[in-house]
């Protein structure tokens, strides 16, 4: 494993509150973990991206802000989170439209049409959609942003108004219309359709979250907040339970026989706490840490061609962030085996899944020095000059940091992985 030259001296398998301290003051002078939102509560995917980007990274997507903002939110910063959730729901109130097509299409026909779904990526000065061709049939995106809102509700920090309840409500009739459980969508990283366990399990905690605010037993308080029995539980009940009923049968794989390994698992895991069930949870984990990790980071999944070996050279600027999803047959005939791109969004995501296991069970030491392992393989990709990039891919022989560089969703899970070292370490005292 490579060391960022900023804290090889640092790095180490036990941290006092000293040298944490030292690593917080490094991380600040550089503004490592700085997440600014750019309009309407909302974060591009990439900050170091001018407007008229050719990545598109200077672009809202509805994952990764979900990701930030539940970073704040665990981190005990509840502005940002809400803030980004209320920018999330202005967005969503302009796919009503494509909502309610896809839930009133006796033919089932228009869900195929991937531009047809609601999107799941979009400017943030003007909530306005984007004009390219893009994979939107991305059901993890609309689950992971149905958890989130309902995470808010339930906590009290952001009551479901009467407008929302409007939106909201559309959720489980257009799940149920795409029949999720068994619909082929682009998943996590917006490839070829099909059958995605990671996106089944975050429609069901979303779905969830949504029962569990419909079920409280108390009514609600404040004026325009809508009333906690206005949806019946039935529908939800019937709906989580087609979900629950494929994950069954096909977990620890995401989709097979197509693929098996998937490193989008781990977000069932964290954020999202969708599998309740210790060994299906180590099967998960320990399966992505034998077949994807690497020296320098993790593998989204085995044959990943996205910034294979000197990508920027087999594409252009225009061409490499592009939508691949109907086409990756031509991207992946550029793969060498064992070339595929290692990526900074997992490291610190294993170290906050064993950091959460450790604190739930102090004496759980070997999840205590996993954590602890894999924040160092996160402080490691940090760049020279401080930065959380997106992945390292090999150019010329060498891996180096993309373009991508802070991602927002790395500078997030970094974020919350030293936060709960830094629990861990005061329980250790």
């Amino acid at each position: 494993m490579r060391e960022s030259a900023l804290f090889h001296h640092l790095i180490a398998e036990e941290y006092s509150w000293e040298s944490l301290a030292e690593i917080e003051e490094i991380l600040a002078s550089y503004h490592t973990h700085e997440i600014l939102p750019i309009a309407h509560g909302l974060f591009t995917a990439s900050p170091s991206q001018p407007p008229d980007s050719l990545t598109g990274y200077q672009n809202v997507w509805i994952r990764d802000n979900v990701m930030v903002a539940n970073s704040f939110l665990l981190r005990g910063q509840l502005a940002p989170a809400i803030a980004c959730m209320k920018g999330l729901t202005l967005f969503l109130e302009t796919q009503r439209p494509r909502f309610r097509e896809i839930i009133t299409d006796a033919t089932r026909a228009l869900k195929e049409e991937a531009n047809r779904r609601p999107h799941i990526r979009f400017t943030a000065q003007s909530l306005g959609e984007l004009p390219e061709r893009w994979p939107h049939a991305q059901n993890d995106a609309l689950g992971h942003v149905l958890w989130l809102r309902f995470v808010l509700a339930n906590g009290g920090s952001l009551p479901l108004t009467s407008d929302d309840y409007e939106l909201f409500r559309l959720f489980p009739d257009y799940f149920e219309a795409i029949e999720y459980w068994r619909d082929e969508d682009s998943g996590a990283w917006e490839e070829g359709r099909k059958v995605n366990n990671s996106s089944v399990g975050a429609v069901v905690a979303g779905l969830q979250e949504m029962r569990k605010y419909f079920s409280q037993a108390a009514p609600a308080s404040a004026p325009g907040v809508v009333p906690i029995s206005a949806l019946p539980s039935e529908k939800l009940d019937a709906l989580i339970e087609r979900g629950i009923d494929r994950l069954a049968t096909t977990l620890p794989f995401e989709a097979p026989p197509k693929r098996l390994v998937d490193a989008a698992l781990l977000l069932l895991l964290h954020p999202l706490n969708v599998i309740a069930s210790r060994p299906m949870q180590d099967a998960i984990l320990n399966l992505v840490r034998a077949r994807l990790q690497g020296p320098y980071g993790i593998k989204r999944y085995a044959g990943d061609s996205y910034f294979c070996q000197d990508y920027d050279e087999w594409f252009s600027a225009s061409q490499m962030s592009s939508d691949f999803s109907e086409r990756v047959d031509f991207r992946d005939a550029f793969l060498q085996p064992n070339c595929e791109a290692q990526w900074c969004i997992f490291d610190p995501l294993l170290s906050i899944i064993y950091g959460q296991r450790f604190l739930a069970d102090p004496a759980d030491k070997r999840s205590f020095a996993k954590q602890i392992h894999y924040f160092n393989r996160s402080l490691a990709q940090v760049t020279s000059d401080g930065l959380c990039p997106e992945l390292y891919f090999l150019k010329q022989g060498r891996y180096v940091a993309n373009a991508h560089t802070p991602l927002a969703w790395t500078q997030a899970n970094q974020a919350l992985a030293l936060h709960l070292v830094k629990e861990s370490v005061e329980v250790t005292r």
